[in-house]
């Protein structure tokens, strides 16, 4: 909040929220392609390459 020169944490997190979400997704999703956990369905099981589910 400081270094940015926002007088308070709110107007720091109105600012930036959005941006912390689209950052923590995107770690999520390399992650995932990491362990080779983007071809599980969020059911758990796994999904065929050649026939993922709709």
């Amino acid at each position: 909040m400081e270094t940015l020169g926002h007088s308070t944490i709110t107007m720091a997190l109105d600012t930036y929220a959005h941006v912390m979400q689209t950052t923590l997704r995107t770690a999520a999703d390399r992650m995932d392609d990491a362990l080779g956990l983007d071809s599980i369905d969020p059911d758990g099981g796994q999904q065929s390459e050649k026939n993922p589910a709709a």
